[in-house]
């Protein structure tokens, strides 16, 4: 079988930690047709020193300043050659075989514009902790309303080059939830995943992850991305999601707001009425 060319980039910054491993799992898989590429912004951690030991084994290397996660990512996607593109960051990892079932599924399913399998969700030290499947309608309007848990594990998703050379990289201005602005722009292009049953990647948490860090900054930004797209759902839908975003911005000014919570409650009294607000209020409360 003649095997589509891959190529796959690494953003890093500062996760020495964890970087060795997520490059040995990339170029352990054995895969024939591969183009694998770190892009560090100027790491101070032991990060490069580590680059440094794999460079000759690496097809491109970046080690210069940069604007985030994003435009590291972009950098390396037009350093790209290859058919299928992903991007896998420096504290996950790929399971054994992943770029094989990846490769041999684009090859034999030439009508399948990108593919999506399931993460492991490991903790500080690699033990699994979980697994994340793909879920939730997999449409424009699943990915903002995501009333049906919508899922989409980036470690585990890959995608022909031709949609992204039809929709563009990653917006450089995201450094929250930029995989989910590009899988919107995915749906509103008319592009429909395909999900296979298996394991590709690993996915990690811990406390300087910004997942885990940063759970404020994530709401932020998905508001910013459902505000967007809202325009390209059909009016109920967007109804729907305008409701949502109003429910999301209270909460988020309920969670950020300084001093006594309940002043803006004292201020919008209605906003009582909603469930998320009074989460968020005795979210304070119990964290105060």
């Amino acid at each position: 079988m003649k095997w589509p060319r891959i190529s796959l980039v690494t953003p890093s910054y500062n996760q020495a930690q964890f970087l060795e491993r997520t490059i040995q799992s990339v170029l352990e898989q054995g895969y024939p047709n591969l183009q694998y590429g770190i892009v560090d912004g100027g790491s101070t951690d032991g990060s490069i020193d580590i680059i440094k030991r794999y460079h000759d084994r690496l097809d491109f290397v970046v080690i210069e300043p940069d604007g985030g996660q994003s435009e590291a990512i972009n950098k390396g996607f037009q350093r790209a050659n290859g058919h299928i593109l992903g991007w896998l960051n420096s504290d996950d990892t790929l399971l054994p075989g992943a770029l094989e079932t990846v490769g041999q599924y684009f090859q034999e399913h030439p009508q399948t514009q990108w593919l999506i399998g399931s993460c492991c969700r490991i903790d500080h030290a690699g033990g699994v902790i979980g697994v994340i499947r793909p879920g939730g309608r997999m449409t424009l309007g699943g990915a903002l309303i995501r009333d049906g848990g919508f899922e989409v594990p980036q470690p585990a998703t890959f995608w022909r080059r031709l949609l992204t050379d039809r929709v563009g990289l990653l917006d450089p201005s995201l450094h929250y939830c930029m995989d989910l602005d590009l899988w919107c722009r995915f749906f509103a292009a008319g592009a429909h995943p395909t999900v296979v049953d298996r394991a590709l990647a690993t996915y990690r948490l811990h406390e300087q992850s910004k997942t885990c860090a940063q759970p404020l900054r994530f709401v932020e930004t998905l508001i910013q991305i459902e505000k967007r797209y809202a325009r390209l759902l059909p009016l109920r839908q967007r109804m729907r999601l305008w409701r949502m975003v109003g429910y999301q911005r209270r909460t988020y000014t309920i969670l950020t707001s300084p001093g006594r919570p309940w002043n803006q409650v004292l201020t919008h009294p209605w906003w009582l009425a909603s469930q998320q607000v009074r989460q968020a209020l005795f979210s304070r409360r119990r964290a105060a």
